[in-house]
Parts: C-alpha cells; structure tokens; sequence
C-alpha cells in the first residue's frame, strides 16, 4: 500500500488531534499577522486546517499526496491537486504543517521549492514547520502499539545518520484471519539553514515550537520569496 494512503487509514488509531490543534493555533496566529489574503496548504491530510481558514474568510487551496484525503477534500468543495504543478495561478501565502518537508530528501525538496516558487508571488510567504534533532532523537523515535477491537498497529521508528526511518504495520481482522498492510516512510533532518539554502527564498524567522514535549521538538520557520 502507499505510505502515505497507510498512514490515512492509521491516523485515527494514532490521534494527537488536540496537540495538532495547537500547532494550527500557532499558524493561524502567525497569519493573523501578516494577513496574507490567500492561502495554499500543501500536505493538508484530513483537511482541518483548511476548513479554519476557510471559516475566518481566506481564500484557500490545497495540494496532497494521499488519494484518501485528496477526494475527501473535494468532496467537500475545496479546490485541491495532487501536485503543485498542476497550478496555474499564485498565491500570497503557502503553508505546510506537520513535518511535511522532512519527507523529502535534498533532491524532492529541491525540485518541491521550484514548483513552490513558481506559484508564489513576489513577497509572498512560506510558512512550515521542521523536526529538530531532539524531536527526531527523543520523541519520534521509538515504538508504539496500538490494539482496538478488530485492528492492531505496530510502529518502530528509528533514528540514525541524520534519517527516521518508520516502519508501520497494520493488521485488520477478516473473518477468523487477519489481513496484513505494511509501509515504511524516511525522513530527514534539516537545520533551518539547510532549507534556506535548497529554497532560494529568504528566512524570516525561526520559533521553536514544543508539540508534544516540555523542549522545542520542532522550529517553524517563515521565509519569503524576494
């Protein structure tokens, strides 16, 4: 199964909504003081975030991998794509929240900031957030189980050169068996410098963010395209 419609179908099983709804908090905080009048989520998942903005007046638009969320969120009359190419207009203002740019290696999120660039304006603002070392060391890696009824999830996620390599299996009972779907997802550790340069855009800010420690486990970063 693709990684990422696996990790659709586990999200549930997982949870961290209310820690999430903090992260938005922030956002929508940082929004608030830029005012952009427009913005692209890229990576919106299940779709939360952009029915906030939606609710406080932006203009809004999303790009997602996961075929799951992406016909979610059409169903539900939000102008999304599965690719930042398939734009052919620009924005104000782009955001990605929840780690979405330590998915990629140095050569995706080169390629991704070329397309980004291409559908932001002058001026315009990126927003994003980014695990740091500590997120990845102390509270990513590891493992989890999780046993409900008729599922059961297992997550081992370890972290070594610089890389979280997560390993997921979900079992989900059919009949007097169970049926197995398996999915490993990398990512990669970045210093906000590191995105600077691969972006060609200009760094703002960097505020730490603690999401599910007392320490800063991610730094959101805002950059511009000058």
């Amino acid at each position: 199964m693709n990684s990422l419609d696996l990790y659709a179908k586990i999200e549930p099983l997982i949870g961290f909504y209310k820690e999430y709804e903090r992260l938005y908090d922030r956002y929508l905080e940082i929004l608030d003081i830029y005012k952009p009048k427009d913005v692209l989520e890229i990576g919106f998942g299940r779709g939360e975030f952009l029915k906030r903005l939606k609710s406080l007046g932006y203009e809004t638009a999303g790009v997602e991998k996961s075929g799951f969320f992406l016909n979610k969120a059409l169903k539900e009359g939000f102008e999304v794509k599965n690719d930042l190419k398939n734009f052919n207009k620009t924005f104000s203002c782009a955001v990605s929240i929840g780690d979405v740019l330590n998915y990629m290696n140095e050569k995706e999120l080169a390629e991704f900031f070329r397309d980004l660039k291409k559908v932001l304006k002058k001026e315009a603002l990126f927003i994003a957030d980014i695990n740091t070392k500590y997120g990845f060391e102390e509270v990513t890696a590891g493992s989890m189980i999780k046993d409900e009824d008729e599922k059961f999830l297992a997550i081992d996620a370890e972290f070594e050169d610089e890389k979280l390599i997560t390993d997921i299996s979900l079992f989900e009972k059919r009949g007097e068996c169970y049926k197995k779907e398996s999915a490993q997802i990398v990512q990669y550790f970045y210093l906000p410098k590191d995105i600077e340069k691969i972006s060609s855009l200009e760094l703002e800010k960097v505020e730490p963010f603690s999401l599910f420690s007392d320490l800063p486990d991610k730094e959101i970063l805002i950059l511009k395209n000058v």
